[in-house]
């Protein structure tokens, strides 16, 4: 008959002070992070950031030009990224001319923040405008189009501005913050920024809805009302 069955060995003292110690260095790790953790990432994690990487990802960018500065036909695009009304018009726009007609080296874009409010100095603007100075304007753009729901459902505000700053690659947010920041300052440069391309708009008669004015080497020609994808690819034909 067996005798009675021996406790399992326990583990040494060495290997019990090994697993505290991993375990107070996780528990370390945790602790800090909920305390460095920044507002803005309380916000869902902002939808479109492999799309914005796809389809402007290797595109030469400069200020508010998106495309080679010696394309033959520029085209201003006049938007207002926090209209939810032309939100599927820039979405239908956008993508396809950046992958058929700028990447070719046959179209620039230059982006033109219009607010269909009459207010010339929308909070987001200011964020595209920071986002332009490192080269990433028509990303964070996209992204602001792209969450306009989030936006509508959180508050658009400066931590959410932020959020889509985060979700771009490369972007270095701290500089943004800044230069963001820094724009909100009555008569700052983006400010004038903001101004002039409202002046411009009036000048150019752009009414309140997304345009374009489309420059080639046989004219100009300005596309109201919204214009769809065959509207403008009709225009750089007509221009080129």
């Amino acid at each position: 008959m067996d005798g009675p069955a021996k406790p399992p060995p326990r583990p040494g003292r060495k290997r019990v002070l090994l697993i505290l110690l991993v375990a107070a260095g996780a528990l370390g790790v945790a602790i800090v992070g909920m305390a460095t953790r920044e507002p803005s990432q309380d916000y869902e994690q902002a939808a479109g950031t492999s799309d914005s990487q796809r389809i402007f990802g290797g595109v030469r960018q400069l200020d508010d030009r998106l495309g080679e500065d010696g394309a033959p036909v520029q085209m201003q695009l006049f938007l207002d990224a926090q209209s939810e009304t032309y939100r599927d018009q820039f979405l239908d726009t956008v993508p396809p001319l950046v992958s058929r007609k700028v990447r070719s080296g046959e179209l620039k874009l230059l982006y033109r923040n219009r607010s269909l409010t009459r207010n010339a100095t929308e909070l987001s603007f200011f964020a595209i405008e920071a986002a332009q100075e490192q080269g990433y304007g028509w990303q964070y753009a996209y992204l602001m189009f792209r969450n306009q729901e989030q936006a509508k459902a959180t508050g658009l505000d400066e931590e959410f501005l932020q959020t889509l700053a985060e979700a771009i690659p490369n972007l270095e947010v701290p500089e943004w913050k800044d230069d963001f920041e820094a724009g909100l300052e009555p008569g700052s440069a983006i400010e004038e920024s903001l101004i002039e391309q409202d002046k411009l708009a009036i000048d150019l008669s752009i009414r309140d809805e997304p345009a374009a004015v489309v420059t080639g080497p046989n004219g100009t020609e300005v596309v109201q009302d919204a214009p769809d994808l065959d509207r403008l690819l009709q225009a750089i034909d007509s221009v080129r």
